[in-house]
């Protein structure tokens, strides 16, 4: 009796196995980004939602920076063939974006040593592609990549070399202090303060720290002075001395005590959100978004996706 069915030489079908041990075929993708499914591979949602193309929006640029670095960190090994490409593609965006506007230089640095901490590691088992050759080719990549980095440094500073330009020690104070305030960072307001006297002190003062601080770390509880300083800060008042007051902490020292044991708040000008109805995943931009859930009649809700839960969602 023939037996009725798809042709024997076809492809399987695809299974993956799902958290609680069992396995499941996937499920279709839409290559609508407010349809973009979490089930599907790596690839398809960096196609999908244009994370490539992306790279040229300055306010997704460390978002998907972010993201780069934890797969070259973490998960390069766990990667797809497709997966990988796709990743090399964001990267060389990147690196264009570097060339063009010659911002993030020293980010790219960073991701770049990643990248070349993480291929030198397979060698010589080459454990993350299995191809000596192709290992091969990703070297001369990297060192391509490398070179134009170094090219950039370099037209830089050329650049800076040329003293009829405005500098930034030539501002007034007020407007130096607007500028450093506005940095999230304390390791780049130490930076800052490195490059004269001037700058030093005004990177030196305790409101630009305690701000930082409130910024990171800080919460809903209210103290005496009514400062909105937070649990995290709370605590380590306490543990330093029960009769602290907030005008004699060292802002900049209790920053860098918190940064260690609570690590620093995750901020990014726009987002990958996840619908809560529908579960498909879409950029945000300001609150608004043009993203048609299925499920019109109920009312819409989403959460922020982070790099790392969005890493740990696809891989």
């Amino acid at each position: 009796m023939p037996f009725i069915g798809r042709d024997w030489r076809a492809d399987g079908e695809q299974w993956t196995k799902t958290e609680i041990g069992s396995w499941e075929r996937p499920r279709r993708l839409s290559l609508s980004s407010s349809l973009l499914n979490v089930n599907s591979s790596l690839s398809d949602v960096f196609n999908a939602l244009e994370i490539a193309n992306s790279v040229s929006n300055i306010r997704r640029f460390n978002y998907i920076a972010k993201v780069v670095q934890i797969l070259f960190k973490e998960k390069l090994g766990e990667l797809s063939g497709n997966a990988q490409r796709s990743l090399f593609q964001v990267i060389g965006r990147m690196i264009d974006m570097v060339l063009k506007t010659g911002d993030n230089i020293s980010l790219m640095q960073r991701i770049l040593t990643q990248f070349h901490n993480s291929i030198h590691s397979a060698y010589p088992f080459y454990y993350y592609i299995g191809s000596a050759p192709l290992w091969q080719r990703h070297i001369e990549m990297l060192t391509r990549m490398q070179d134009t980095i170094k090219q950039v440094q370099t037209n830089m500073i050329k650049t800076d070399e040329d003293t009829s330009k405005l500098t930034f020690d030539c501002l007034p104070v007020e407007m130096q202090r607007e500028v450093i305030r506005r940095l999230d960072s304390g390791t780049d307001i130490v930076n800052v303060g490195m490059i004269n006297s001037n700058i030093y002190r005004v990177s030196q003062e305790l409101l630009i720290w305690r701000q930082l601080c409130l910024y990171h770390f800080g919460g809903d509880t209210q103290n005496s002075n009514n400062s909105k300083l937070g649990e995290k800060i709370l605590g380590l008042m306490r543990r330093q001395q029960d009769d602290t007051d907030t005008n004699d902490i060292d802002w900049k020292n209790a920053y860098f005590r918190l940064k260690r044991q609570y690590g620093l708040r995750e901020v990014y000008a726009e987002m990958i959100h996840q619908c809560q109805l529908c579960k498909g995943l879409y950029w945000q931009v300001n609150n608004d978004t043009d993203h048609s859930c299925p499920y019109e009649t109920l009312s819409p809700s989403s959460i922020p996706i982070t790099p790392r839960k969005l890493v740990t969602m696809l891989v």
